[in-house]
């Protein structure tokens, strides 16, 4: 996977093991639950594993909400590049958490939490200093339904395409900054927003 090296990942023969155990699981539990459109081997690697490799230097949050998890990316992958640091992965669809719980069984992971629940259902008291989202929704409805899970000083993630970079970013009313991702192998442009929570809750 000469990706890893154009992003400058450490400890590549590690993760690129790790990588193609969770590739082929994805396809074999995609043949039953229809966790990804992406089928492909090369499609997988490219549009799931580099895409989220790609965000990994830019986030900074060491106790990470992803939102919205579906087949576990990004954050098995953040999982995987940080075992230092703490990893929630929430979905309101059991199948897709009951998948995200046998990766991280196959991979060995002891740093993910899985929760089978609506991201506005999770009590008031647990706090992160991140919360990420890929393809959840529009960056105003995650910052919304997620508001009470965010340390104040903490940062919402969005991955997200030019198409949706442009049209979200207009009702935003915290601070947040806007970095052009390069995906190697990827030809389509691909972005992260960073929105700081300036609210002292």
């Amino acid at each position: 996977m000469s990706g890893l090296e154009a992003l400058g990942i450490d400890n590549q023969d590690t993760i690129v093991n790790k990588l193609l155990i969770y590739k082929e699981l994805l396809k074999k539990w995609n043949q039953t639950y229809n966790l990804t459109a992406i089928t492909e081997d090369q499609q997988i690697i490219t549009n799931h594993l580099l895409d989220c490799l790609a965000i990994t230097k830019f986030i900074d949050a060491k106790d990470i909400l992803d939102v919205g998890s579906g087949a576990g990316l990004p954050g098995l992958i953040l999982a995987l590049c940080f075992p230092d640091r703490k990893i929630t992965m929430v979905d309101k669809v059991g199948k897709k958490t009951a998948f995200i719980k046998q990766a991280v069984g196959e991979l060995s992971l002891k740093n993910i939490t899985v929760l089978h629940t609506r991201v506005e259902d999770m009590p008031v008291g647990r706090k992160y200093d991140g919360i990420i989202a890929r393809a959840f929704s529009e960056m105003e409805i995650l910052i919304e339904l997620t508001a009470h899970l965010l340390e104040g000083g903490g940062h919402w993630y969005g991955m997200k395409s030019i198409k949706s970079k442009i049209a979200e970013m207009t009702t935003i009313k915290y601070p947040y900054q806007v970095k052009k991702i390069k995906v190697p192998h990827l030809d389509a442009e691909r972005y992260l927003i960073t929105v700081t929570n300036v609210t002292n809750s």
